[in-house]
């Protein structure tokens, strides 16, 4: 992902129990997300992931961030 245009960065967090695994992806804009979705080489990849997941994609908007 880090190669398509208005991507930002990814953190993948992993559940204590070792359950779940969140991937939190931050995008430029809405837009640069929808188009990587439109890559077919991203979709041969989304569906690799389908294959071992089930996904429940929400979008989220930024509204505060702290640092440390």
């Amino acid at each position: 992902m880090r190669h398509q245009p208005g991507f930002i960065s990814a953190n993948i967090h992993r559940s204590l129990d070792g359950v779940r695994v969140v991937n939190n992806a931050q995008w430029k804009s809405k837009e640069a997300f929808e188009n990587m979705l439109q890559n077919p080489e991203v979709q041969r990849h989304m569906n690799e992931a389908l294959g071992v997941s089930q996904p429940e994609p929400h979008l989220y908007q930024v509204v505060s961030v702290y640092h440390g």
